[in-house]
């Protein structure tokens, strides 16, 4: 018999709350359908608890433990780069995808101009952290400042401000989750490892799928709940955000707009 293939990989990649993670296959599995295969990185933190998770998964899902946490784009690699579907649907486990994402950006990547697309993500409804208003948008694309520095320019909005229910191209979208093709995260060699634990690998992936003739997107329709960050924060080593900004931008200075809002 012919192997089925599959239209899409559903990647999710987990580093040691398995709440987080239960609650984002949770919402992954009201969308699945059976031509989505699911694969797990467990980055880190294999344990009794995530066992009884998985369990939940379909029987064909796909789970790499690791005994050792190698880092966001170490992990990240590695569990889009075992599937074989042409698309790639990569979630952070403090990522809770709304009815009807999957589809949504399954529509939008009909476009072949776009290699990658993000979402309307929202900060937690029960936040109580002043700086990650509860319900508020958290990200619809990102965009630099006139010193060449990566900003979410919408951060802190209502999530029905018109300006924030406008799909449109954008120059990078977070890590946290996004679709994209997995000939394109191939041909750039997706995330570069030399950003170590996390922070600025996404923007320089969606400035690498820009390089190759591809469209970075945001698709509005698609949205999701974000913790922003909980995924990692159980690390012990601090993240060098000031060392991998100034790899950044000495990379991708010579192609950063200089207004305010580019494509804005």
């Amino acid at each position: 018999m012919a192997k089925m293939k599959h239209k899409l990989d559903i990647a999710i990649l987990t580093a040691g709350r398995v709440d987080l993670f239960r609650k984002c296959v949770e919402a992954v599995l009201t969308q699945c359908q059976n031509d989505y295969k699911i694969y797990v990185h467990n980055n880190g933190h294999p344990s009794a608890e995530y066992e009884e998770v998985y369990k939940l998964l379909p029987p064909d899902s796909v789970i790499i433990r690791s005994n050792q946490m190698s880092g966001f784009s170490d992990g990240a690699n590695k569990v889009i780069n075992r599937g074989s579907s042409p698309l790639v649907l990569f979630i952070t486990d403090d990522v809770f995808i709304h009815d009807g994402a999957i589809e949504t950006l399954l529509k939008r990547m009909e476009d072949n101009s776009i290699g990658i697309c993000g979402y309307k993500l929202l900060f937690p409804a029960d936040s109580e952290d002043k700086t990650r208003p509860a319900g508020k948008v958290q990200h619809v694309g990102m965009a630099s400042n006139i010193r060449g520095d990566m900003i979410h320019p919408m951060i802190g909005w209502s999530a029905e401000n018109p300006k924030c229910c406008v799909s449109r191209e954008v120059l990078a979208v977070t890590g946290a989750s996004f679709m994209v093709r997995r000939n394109v995260f191939s041909q750039v060699r997706g995330f570069d490892q030399i950003y170590g634990k996390g922070y600025y690998e996404d923007m320089d992936l969606c400035f690498k799928i820009r390089s190759v003739g591809k469209r970075v997107f945001v698709d509005v329709d698609a949205q999701a709940t974000h913790g922003v960050g909980q995924t990692f924060s159980k690390q012990s080593e601090p993240i060098p955000f000031q060392q991998n900004q100034q790899i950044f931008k000495l990379r991708w200075m010579g192609s950063m707009p200089w207004s305010e809002w580019e494509m804005w």
